[in-house]
């Protein structure tokens, strides 16, 4: 379900886009309203009765009368393991709904894939009775699109003493409080800058600011609300290394697309990022603790060699495991496990 689909999806409000692809579109009014769309979209689900497959990406099957195909649940997250709401109206309400989606979607799927092992984890947790069922296939990232600036080469030349922070939502749990933090032992040895990519509240921003101002790297951080796609890739590749300074996470695009763009990254040791980067692609580190970043930062920033070596192995190590071609092959493979088993 996308606010407006891809270009190769291009359709008319209901009808065939690329290729045997169908789009349905989400009315405006009900995309923030996630169980409402829900509904509307199940309602729609009787033309995919003809279906071999049902492959899911939310819990309408929950919602669904009669499921007769064999179907494929995809999870990125499950709402049963976010923390509850601490009002008691609509949102708590809603919250209890999409639980109870949840599990009867679950429950009637006939494979379940998960996009990490984190989450496959949280999976079992909540639901050890449908551990057989799970399977993990990661996302995936466009590599012609986000890749290195010159060729498939992670040159050190081309990049400014950027220090990018992508965190599309600066609340607490992403940790770009840790990243200030470090930033006055860094800032001591190097001429870096922060550059932080997200959408806050005034109250947000400017609690970021004082923190910035009273450590003295007002002057060193840069906090940018949105920027194009094209603008996005520019900044992977002309940064140094990509900090995902997060306290809970979950898969972490940011992560991935920097590694794709020869970038390293420096990540917390949270959700799916310990699963995305090795050894020689990133440096991993506890989570809340800044001196861990600075120390990091640090390191990395001095030694622009292992910069570019690790920016080839995350390049490399994405061209292995994480491009859509591969994410695809897995997925149909599990379709076809799926319409065997019926």
């Amino acid at each position: 379900m996308y606010g407006a689909p891809p270009d190769i999806f291009k359709a008319d409000w209901f009808g065939k886009g690329h290729g045997n692809v169908t789009y349905l579109s989400i009315p405006g009014f009900l995309r923030g309203h996630g169980v409402l769309s829900f509904f509307y979209y199940a309602a729609f689900q009787r033309r995919a009765d003809r279906a071999d497959v049902l492959l899911v990406n939310d819990f309408s099957l929950g919602l669904r009368s009669h499921p007769k195909e064999p179907s494929v649940q995809i999870i990125h997250h499950l709402p049963s393991s976010e923390p509850s709401p601490h009002s008691l109206g609509m949102q708590n309400a809603s919250n209890r709904l999409l639980v109870a989606m949840e599990k009867r979607a679950l429950e009637r799927a006939t494979i379940i894939t998960c996009d990490s092992e984190d989450t496959r984890r949280r999976v079992i947790q909540a639901y050890p009775e449908q551990s057989d069922k799970t399977r993990i296939v990661p996302n995936g990232v466009d590599v012609e699109l986000f890749r290195p600036p010159v060729g498939d080469r992670c040159d050190s030349d081309n990049r400014e003493n950027i220090i990018l922070c992508i965190a599309r939502g600066l609340e607490p749990r992403k940790g770009v409080k840790y990243l200030i933090e470090a930033l006055p032992a860094v800032t001591e040895v190097t001429e870096a800058k922060a550059v932080i990519v997200g959408q806050a509240s005034l109250s947000v921003k400017k609690q970021i600011v004082e923190e910035a101002q009273t450590l003295g790297v007002l002057n060193n951080i840069d906090i940018v609300d949105h920027v194009s796609l094209h603008d996005l890739v520019r900044l992977y590749q002309r940064a140094e290394v990509t900090v995902v300074p997060s306290t809970l996470e979950g898969f972490s695009k940011p992560t991935l697309e920097s590694m794709a763009c020869g970038t390293p990254v420096i990540g917390t040791a949270v959700g799916a990022v310990p699963e995305l980067l090795d050894e020689v692609s990133g440096i991993l580190i506890k989570p809340g603790d800044s001196n861990a970043i600075a120390e990091a930062l640090t390191a990395l920033l001095l030694d622009k060699g292992r910069i570019w070596k690790m920016g080839q192995s995350a390049r490399r190590r994405v061209m292995e495991h994480f491009t859509w071609r591969s994410v695809v092959r897995r997925i149909l493979t599990i379709c076809e496990e799926a319409l065997a088993s019926t």
